[in-house]
């Protein structure tokens, strides 16, 4: 399997958040959610078919294959850890931490992210024991 290109992580981590949600996945939830054309959808599925992370039938139903589910989790955890960092320390609303987070996920190394965390915890905890000592 090649790397991923920015693009199609953004696909296969979208076809992620609707499975997640829902038990199916269709273009039109991609669609919906990433704000793309279908044909431009329709070319990545191509592609992501080609290298056996996602199955799915003619017009039919979208599915992550095993290597797929575990490229597509990592990826949405990685989002995750960035938004929940942009929240924590500049204090961002969730759609801007969100859309920040959508931008700079793909050049982020893994140990940046596991800073990130680290922080992240540390503030939530910080003021976990400052609301604590509040109710005091």
């Amino acid at each position: 399997m090649n790397k991923l290109t920015a693009s199609l992580e953004d696909y296969i981590e979208a076809i992620y958040i609707v499975l997640d949600k829902s038990p199916v996945c269709r273009v039109t939830d991609i669609m919906n959610l990433l704000g793309v054309s279908k044909p431009s959808i329709v070319s990545a599925l191509g592609i992501l078919r080609n290298n056996s992370l996602i199955t799915q039938e003619k017009y039919g139903y979208i599915e992550l294959t095993s290597e797929g589910k575990t490229i597509a989790k990592k990826l949405y955890t990685k989002h995750s850890s960035i938004r929940q960092f942009l929240i924590s320390l500049f204090e961002l609303d969730y759609s801007e931490a969100n859309a920040i987070a959508c931008k700079i996920e793909h050049v982020v190394p893994e140990k940046v992210i596991k800073r990130m965390d680290a922080v992240s915890k540390n503030i939530n905890n910080k003021i976990k024991e400052s609301l604590l000592k509040e109710k005091k």
